[in-house]
C-alpha cells in the first residue's frame, strides 16, 4: 500500500487528504521469485537428460540458450548467475536464476519405441 499525502479529495474550504494506492503483483507464469533469485521449472524428454542439449528460455532480459548437461537427473538444478532480480536501484549486481529440470516420460510408446527401450534393456542400460 502506498500513502501519497495531499492528493487525494479535497471538501470545500478544507485541505486534500491522503490517497492510498493498492498494488497486487501477478504471479509470473514460468518465473517465482525468491528474494534476489529467480526459480524456473522445466519438463525435459528423456533423451534430453540422456544425451544433453540446448533449450532457449525466457529470462526477465528476454530469450537465451541454456544447456542441459548429459546424464541430468530429474531434479536437477542448473544457475544461470545474474539472470535474476536486481538488488536495488544504481547497484548493477544481480540474483541468479535456476532451473529445477524434470524429466517428462511419454504416456504412451509407439511400437518402435518400444523395440529400442528393449534393445537399451538388454544392452544394460
Amino acid at each position: 500500500m502506498i500513502r501519497l499525502s495531499g492528493f487525494g479529495e479535497t471538501i470545500v474550504g478544507g485541505v486534500p487528504g491522503d490517497l492510498y494506492v493498492k498494488i497486487r503483483v501477478s504471479p509470473h507464469p514460468t518465473l517465482r521469485k525468491e528474494r534476489y533469485n529467480l526459480i524456473m521449472e522445466m519438463d525435459i524428454k528423456l533423451s534430453e537428460a540422456l544425451l544433453g542439449g540446448e533449450r532457449k528460455i525466457e529470462t526477465l532480459d528476454g530469450e537465451m540458450t541454456i544447456k542441459i548437461p548429459a546424464g541430468a537427473n530429474s531434479g536437477t538444478i542448473l544457475r544461470v548467475r545474474g539472470r535474476g532480480v536486481p538488488m536495488g536501484i544504481g547497484n548493477s549486481r544481480r540474483g541468479d536464476l535456476y532451473v529445477r529440470l524434470h524429466i517428462k516420460f511419454p504416456e504412451k510408446l509407439s511400437k518402435k519405441e518400444k523395440e529400442l527401450i528393449e534393445e537399451l534393456k538388454k544392452l544394460g542400460l
